[in-house]
């Protein structure tokens, strides 16, 4: 008994911790200059055929290589089978990725008959991966991404699936929300928030990570920090970076809570085993569609085998691409 005794106030003693942890938060956040307002909206302008699709990409790619600070590797690509096919597929890379980060699971959609494109999201894939061009990141700019791409795809295939891993998944619910010319929209992780902290304090942690002065650089590996290997991508990220994610993480969900979803169909997946997003979060834009009439399913990953927040890149420390593959091909095929 008295062992029950003191494990329950160790128990009792480590949630007034993370209470405290959650009100110096909310407190903290109060000092700092409010969310700057966002609002979504979509205007697209889709291009006419496979030959105006094809013509956009070349155009697109031909200006990321005249800037000449891009990694070869990680420049945006299309998988095509030489004209439009019944379906088109759009894969958003997650933060300090590039479109690398799909090179192997973007084939196996090729293989099932799709045409693929995989952008580049902004001030990602740099060859000087250590420059903190995250920093300088704006929830703007992604936001800018969905018509680009949207309006691209529209030419590979005559429906479109738009999905993309945590702040890709971002911009995926975004697409979600607001491209009616969408098959389906399929958020993998999206970054709405932090796993440890309660969903209804995001918008005060958002506050606070983008009012802090000066901005604070994380190492993905503190120990290797800037030796730190992968076959694409940066080392680490901008803290601001990260609150510019949560900022139109923020922005999808307060649509998703007033109008009903534009995309045909919407497919959430998430892992069970994240350390990074905030599962009740994505669970609450789920809800929100499903409430606002949405045709929804939602999947998650289970606790065993443990997957990494990172269940796309071939070389994420604990990825098991060969289990979480095959059925990322049956549930972005197969649904509605």
């Amino acid at each position: 008994m008295r062992v029950l005794k003191i494990i329950g106030y160790i128990v009792l003693a480590l949630l007034a911790l993370l209470c405290a942890a959650y009100l110096g938060v909310y407190l903290w956040s109060l000092a700092m200059p409010a969310i700057p307002p966002m609002t979504l909206a979509s205007t697209p302008n889709p291009a006419q055929d496979y030959a105006d699709a094809m013509k956009r990409f070349e155009a697109l790619v031909a200006e990321e290589r005249a800037r000449g600070d891009i990694d070869e590797k990680c420049l945006p690509y299309v998988l095509t089978h030489g004209q439009r096919t019944e379906r088109a597929m759009i894969l958003f890379h997650g933060l300090t990725a590039c479109p690398f980060q799909y090179h192997e699971l973007a084939q196996l959609f090729y293989a099932e008959g799709y045409n693929v494109f995989v952008p580049r999201l902004p001030r990602h894939g740099y060859i000087d991966r250590t420059s903190n061009a995250l920093a300088e990141l704006t929830a703007e700019e992604l936001a800018a991404m969905m018509d680009v791409t949207a309006d691209l795809a529209v030419g590979l295939g005559e429906e479109v699936t738009m999905a993309g891993l945590s702040l890709g998944g971002n911009v995926a619910a975004q697409g979600g929300q607001l491209r009616s010319d969408l098959r389906l929209a399929a958020p993998m992780s999206p970054a709405l928030g932090f796993r440890f902290v309660p969903n209804f304090l995001t918008p005060a942690l958002t506050r606070l990570i983008l009012g802090l002065s000066p901005d604070i650089y994380i190492w993905w590996d503190p120990i290797n920090q800037a030796n730190f290997q992968a076959e694409s991508g940066y080392p680490g990220f901008s803290l601001r970076a990260l609150g510019e994610i949560y900022r139109l993480g923020l922005a999808v969900q307060a649509l998703a809570d007033s109008q009903p979803p534009a995309s045909q169909a919407q497919l959430v997946i998430d892992n069970w085993g994240d350390p990074a997003v905030n599962l009740g979060a994505i669970e609450a834009l789920a809800t929100a569609w499903q409430r606002n009439g949405g045709e929804v399913a939602t999947y998650r990953f289970p606790p065993l085998p443990w997957l990494p927040h990172d269940f796309i890149s071939t070389d994420a420390v604990g990825a098991k691409t060969d289990q979480t593959y095959p059925k990322l091909i049956e549930l972005l095929t197969t649904y509605p």
